[in-house]
């Protein structure tokens, strides 16, 4: 169990966060709770959690985005990106191993390169900037 995994607690999903005082001390975060001290997190071990499924972890990314309303969520392979819809406009938010990437693109193709482009290069990257202006992708 490490922090940023995503896990079910007492039937609930969240993920594991460290204690701020003791970096050995692990919390659960439950799904939305907001902003909050790690002191107020229940202390958990290994024998308390399991790993969520594949569709917990779908279901706790599309419950914590907040910037649209989640049209559908694509899976490919280890990338997962969600469709979303906001002030009429449909967007597409990248993630990698369900980790957000903070990053939206203006189409599903674009979405897919740019993550596939900051996995490889990192958050700074421009692999995926210079492919989509090679093959004339806005």
């Amino acid at each position: 169990m490490k922090s940023g995994d995503i896990v079910i607690y007492k039937s609930e999903v969240g993920t594991v966060v460290t204690d701020y005082d003791n970096r050995e001390v692990m919390r659960f975060l439950p799904c939305n709770y907001g902003t909050y001290s790690t002191s107020r997190l229940k202390a958990i071990a290994e024998d308390d959690i399991r790993e969520a499924t594949h569709e917990e972890k779908l279901d706790l990314i599309e419950r914590e985005y907040h910037w649209g309303e989640v049209v559908k969520i694509h899976c490919v392979g280890e990338y997962q990106i969600i469709e979303a819809i906001k002030d009429q406009k449909i967007h597409y938010h990248g993630y990698i191993n369900y980790k957000d990437t903070n990053t939206s693109y203006y189409s599903l193709d674009s979405a897919l390169v740019g993550c596939i482009g900051r996995k490889h290069e990192g958050r700074n990257g421009k692999a995926a900037m210079y492919f989509c202006k090679m093959i004339g992708m806005n």
